[in-house]
């Protein structure tokens, strides 16, 4: 008890201190209806791609970041813009490339893919359906995406920015860094009822912000 009163205090006087600017936390609301996309033409993510991960401590600045595979992915593009799609991360593939020790860089990568967090055993896969895109008058190329993400066999719908171009022969999906809340997806260390005191702590000490960046070029080749 006596450790845990110590860290509890800690917590409360390095509330001042800041992990530094966040993303913005994207739009998030119920899984939506993805309707069936038709006369479009298909394009695969390539090989090779990843998303950029980043998440904080809540009250010191401290902070880790890496990157996740994406193992699979397709958009649908009709008259030159992008109407539908989907991709599929790897989750098993989560690296961190803040740390240079090897021995702790492992130990949070285990703990990232453990029950406390992605559960990777259990659920290897996270996927991203887009359900809309909606194109800016000004700029074609400047659009908001709304879509499923599925976490931990969780399904909620986000909306956030992108810019996609159009090359010959390929798309180029650009998503400026958003944050998502990951308790929303079941992502923490307790269920709330029957919650320790010491994995109270743990939740408390950790921002249940998680910033994603997506940068993915795909091919009709």
């Amino acid at each position: 008890m006596k450790k845990i009163a110590i860290l509890a205090a800690a917590a409360i006087l390095a509330v001042s201190c800041s992990s530094g600017s966040k993303a913005d936390e994207a739009v998030t609301g119920d899984a939506q209806e993805v309707n069936a996309v038709a006369d479009a033409t298909e394009y695969s993510v390539a090989e090779g791609a990843y998303l950029k991960w980043r998440g904080f401590k809540t009250y010191v600045a401290s902070e880790h970041y890496g990157t996740i595979g994406v193992q699979s992915g397709t958009f649908a593009v009709a008259d030159g813009q992008i109407v539908g799609g989907s991709f599929t991360i790897d989750m098993t593939s989560i690296s961190n490339e803040d740390i240079e020790d090897e021995g702790k860089r492992g130990y949070l990568v285990g703990h990232l893919n453990s029950p406390d967090f992605f559960y990777v055993d259990s659920f290897p896969t996270a996927v991203f359906e887009i359900v809309e895109v909606m194109t800016s008058a000004a700029d074609a190329s400047e659009v908001l995406v709304r879509g499923n993400l599925t976490i931990r066999g969780t399904t909620n719908s986000i909306e956030f920015p992108a810019n996609v171009t159009m090359e010959e022969g390929a798309v180029i999906f650009n998503a400026p860094t958003f944050a998502i809340d990951r308790t929303k997806w079941g992502v923490k260390f307790h269920d709330s009822e029957d919650a320790t005191i010491a994995e109270t702590l743990k939740e408390d000490l950790i921002d249940h912000s998680i910033e994603l960046t997506i940068s993915l070029r795909a091919t009709n080749a």
